[in-house]
């Protein structure tokens, strides 16, 4: 038993003198393989998904007239001044660009998170600093044509040239959200397919249109702007701080100091405020339930916003309203 204990032990220790001389060649070529996977990173403009290109994407619009598409920019990138048919809007996801229109010779610089709207006809160049991936949105004059409304907003951002835009933080977030969508709907074949993919590039051009003029110089502040802007839209959504704290990517505390100087109270706060100011006023119209107000505001306690809207305005919603109208209420306004 020992003579064979001694014989396996020997085995064993010429196995690890085998493996102890091989260490330093793995080393060496998982050094290699990780230079290897960083070169092929940068070439590829930091996308796996799609293949590089080193000239513009072809796009052709259906009847509808609108399309989503991604390019994706490869380091041998090259576009000589170009106009196309069609607006379109270009959303820079990763790298940086710089995009030059020509009757307005200066260039504007634009790393991840900018967007540029494109007229129809504009001649327009777009150059590499960084190789990036670029999310587009292309639509017809006829698509603008339907709805006036909609020529109006497009108008605003564009005038009768290509008009620089520097959105970050909850835009971005916003548009990458919808040009998702758009994917899915382009590339399905549920019903409504048209109708949704015409909802989604309506809502990013009126998200567009709504970006501020003057917005807060620092990166920081814009970012709570940002924020503070999106709640005024979607306040009935599951908001909390955390939320918006992760929409910013800041701490809560440094995000609810920020908050706070610009809006002039808490975030939970102000929340509170849009919700209750909002259900009033479905209240006020005399067109919803208690419970139809409540739930449209973001509210799915019932007895949670009788007590907010008590403290708020000093009644509980039925009492406030009788105040308000000076007689009692139908029944369907429920207790309270």
């Amino acid at each position: 038993m020992q003579h064979g204990s001694g014989r396996y032990g020997e085995t064993e220790q010429h196995k690890l003198q085998g493996l102890g001389n091989r260490v330093p060649i793995l080393r060496e070529l998982t050094l290699h393989v990780l230079v290897l996977w960083a070169w092929l990173y940068l070439q590829i403009g930091h996308s796996l998904m799609k293949n590089p290109v080193s000239r513009p994407i072809a796009v052709t619009l259906p009847a509808y007239g609108l399309a989503f598409a991604e390019s994706v920019h490869g380091p041998r990138f090259h576009m000589g001044e170009r106009t196309d048919p069609f607006h379109k809007i270009i959303y820079v996801l990763q790298g940086r660009v710089q995009f030059t229109e020509s009757d307005h010779g200066k260039p504007i610089q634009a790393t991840a998170g900018s967007a540029f709207c494109v007229n129809a006809g504009i001649r327009h160049k777009v150059t590499d600093s960084e190789p990036p991936t670029l999310l587009l949105l292309c639509f017809t004059r006829e698509f603008l044509s339907r709805d006036a409304e909609l020529e109006r907003l497009w108008t605003k951002l564009t005038g009768t040239r290509a008009a620089g835009v520097r959105p970050d933080g909850a835009w971005g977030s916003r548009f990458e959200t919808l040009w998702r969508a758009g994917i899915v709907e382009q590339t399905g074949t549920q019903p409504g397919r048209e109708v949704a993919l015409r909802a989604a590039a309506e809502n990013i051009l009126v998200a567009l249109a709504r970006l501020p003029v003057d917005a807060p110089d620092d990166l920081a502040g814009r970012r709570v702007a940002n924020v503070a802007r999106e709640l005024a839209g979607t306040f009935y959504e599951p908001w909390s701080l955390e939320r918006a704290c992760t929409r910013a990517g800041m701490s809560r505390r440094h995000f609810s100091k920020l908050f706070r100087s610009q809006i002039g109270c808490s975030f939970l706060e102000h929340l509170t405020e849009l919700r209750l100011n909002h259900a009033a006023k479905l209240l006020k119209e005399n067109h919803h339930s208690i419970i139809g107000a409540a739930f449209s505001s973001g509210y799915g306690d019932l007895s949670h916003f009788y007590r907010l809207f008590r403290a708020r305005f000093g009644q509980p919603p039925r009492a406030w309203l009788e105040k308000r109208h000076g007689t009692d209420l139908p029944s369907k306004n429920g207790g309270g």
